[in-house]
């Protein structure tokens, strides 16, 4: 039986142009577009996927719930990850995050 997955991702289609410098922009705008914070910016699972960025995005500092992102430019992705057991609000909200994102990556 396989097992069953705590979270879901959301993938942002991104180029391999896209660095660092041009990440941290876009998720810093598609932050204030959608009326969150960033709470933690650190890496992701440093031997999966090594010199990842990682982002937890929040919307109110003493309320329960994160949406998570990670860039990984060797590997071209850019993702978020929402746990299932999450508040309603982060199911609410991933979906605008994720469009916000993609708009401020074109």
């Amino acid at each position: 039986m396989a097992k069953e997955k705590k979270s879901y991702d959301l993938d942002v289609p991104i180029t391999d142009e896209v660095d660092r410098e041009q990440m941290m922009d876009a998720v810093n705008r598609a932050a204030t577009a959608t009326g969150l914070y960033i709470s933690h910016v650190g890496g992701y699972s440093r031997v999966k996927y090594p010199n990842s960025v990682h982002w937890h995005f929040k919307r109110d500092k003493k309320e329960p719930g994160l949406i998570d992102a990670t860039f990984w430019k060797e590997g071209t992705r850019f993702w978020l990850i929402v746990r299932h057991n999450e508040p309603q609000w982060v199911h609410d909200t991933a979906p605008r995050l994720h469009a916000a994102l993609r708009h401020a990556l074109t």
